[in-house]
């Protein structure tokens, strides 16, 4: 019961967040917009991706190129039609920095947006941070990502919606990991329970995923000093 009233909850509260026009992140990525147009950005391991959409949400599509500033070098590379969505294929990991500089077409007129990204700081843990990051790596990081930073199977878990202090705190991480979740805010469709986790194991992983947000600047206190509200 308490579950279905934190999802009913969320459901409740996410279209008033969204009320003003602001756009969804359905994919976890960064946002931009450029005139009409409103695009979605992520780097996964080995691909960039983009969804260009209009005002309204509806995908546009488009056409273009990517130029990356990558460790001091530059790579270009075309944007092809993936689903709603635009990939190319490049050599790049989700935890790293970089500068991407897009420059689409759009019913013949051109769209330019320019998206950065902090390179993920990975923290040396110990204990159950440790423990967790193993049974993550082994488990979770299929769909969240090794960097944390999300696939295209599941969300990205170095995101305020997951930090300490949000909607989505301790209560909420672990009853996904123990129970799965539907989905209500990102289109990665409901997030089944996970496979391969032992009794116990939840919270050390819920300590890794605290310790990686806290390097990276998100929360700041242990993960078992902390109980939360919402839902995945």
């Amino acid at each position: 019961m308490k579950t279905r009233l934190l999802t009913l909850a969320l459901l409740l509260a996410v279209p008033s967040a969204l009320a003003h026009g602001t756009m969804v992140a359905f994919f976890g990525g960064q946002i931009a917009e450029s005139g009409e147009y409103r695009a979605e950005f992520a780097v996964r391991d080995g691909s960039i991706r983009v969804w260009l959409r209009d005002h309204d949400d509806k995908p546009v599509k488009a056409t273009g190129k990517a130029t990356l500033l990558l460790g001091g070098q530059k790579l270009e590379a075309d944007l092809t039609p993936k689903g709603d969505g635009l990939i190319a294929s490049v050599p790049v990991k989700a935890k790293d920095k970089l500068t991407a500089v897009l420059g689409l077409n759009v019913d013949s007129k051109p769209v330019s947006l320019r998206f950065q990204q902090a390179e993920v700081v990975m923290p040396a843990v110990s204990g159950a941070a440790e423990a967790g990051r193993v049974a993550f790596e082994a488990v979770c990081a299929t769909c969240h990502g090794s960097a944390l930073r999300g696939t295209d199977g599941g969300p990205p878990l170095l995101h305020e919606f997951y930090a300490l202090g949000s909607a989505h705190g301790d209560d909420v991480i672990l009853a996904a990991m123990n129970e799965g979740a539907k989905s209500h805010m990102w289109k990665f469709g409901d997030m089944p329970k996970p496979q391969g986790l032992k009794d116990g194991q939840d919270k050390e992983v819920l300590a890794y995923i605290r310790a990686v947000q806290t390097a990276n600047g998100l929360g700041g206190s242990p993960a078992d000093a902390h109980s939360g509200h919402g839902h995945h």
